[in-house]
């Protein structure tokens, strides 16, 4: 199996339940994908006994998740860190970054390319709760010739109160592994009265 490919990032916002049940307010697209990488920590204990390991655990603990992209643009940063957009016809689209702000909870996911045996597929990943932070700023002037520098956003990847953090599936086709992460990133329906 090779990776070749990464597209269709997307995020909603995540209200759980006491129980570790998700639920979204809707897919949104985060942007175009330039890179993705998730680090994760496991734990990592041992009990000895007799002189041998006897007892382990390397479960998940937490991990980090850095998302390239190729526009950070105003609503979709200032939606995932908690920002404040004005509206208005003369002050509309001015965001304001306060100490008080704070990031919500979101599902983020992912269609990864791969090739085996020749053959495409797409492996659709979904983190189930990740908080995102405010990341440093890089900017250069341009010289000679031409560099383009993308934004990176970093967040933190932590697993819901039933131990749930991330979940997927590959498919044969880019339309179904985006299908996967848009329904469950789906908002619920409420009940239409008569």
């Amino acid at each position: 199996m090779a990776k070749i490919g990464l597209t269709s990032l997307y995020y909603a916002k995540l209200t759980e339940a006491s129980d570790g049940t998700p639920s979204y307010d809707g897919a949104k697209t985060l942007g175009k994908a330039v890179s993705a990488n998730v680090s994760i920590t496991n734990n990592s204990a041992f009990l000895y006994a007799d002189d041998v390991v006897a007892e382990s655990d390397t479960s998940f603990q937490s991990g980090t998740i850095t998302l390239g992209v190729d526009e950070d643009g105003d609503s979709v940063f200032a939606d995932l860190l908690g920002h404040t957009i004005t509206t208005g016809e003369t002050t509309g689209g001015v965001v304001t970054k306060s100490t008080s702000d704070v990031a919500p909870y979101v599902a983020v996911g992912r269609v990864i390319t791969k090739m085996v045996s020749g053959v495409l597929y797409y492996k659709a990943e979904v983190l189930y709760k990740v908080k995102f932070s405010e990341g440093n700023s890089d900017d250069q002037t341009k010289g000679e010739s031409m560099e383009f520098r993308t934004p990176e956003i970093e967040g933190t990847i932590l697993a819901l109160a039933n131990g749930k953090w991330a979940t997927g599936k590959t498919f044969t086709t880019k339309a179904d592994a985006v299908s996967f992460i848009t329904t469950l990133m789906q908002a619920p329906t409420t009940q239409g009265a008569g």
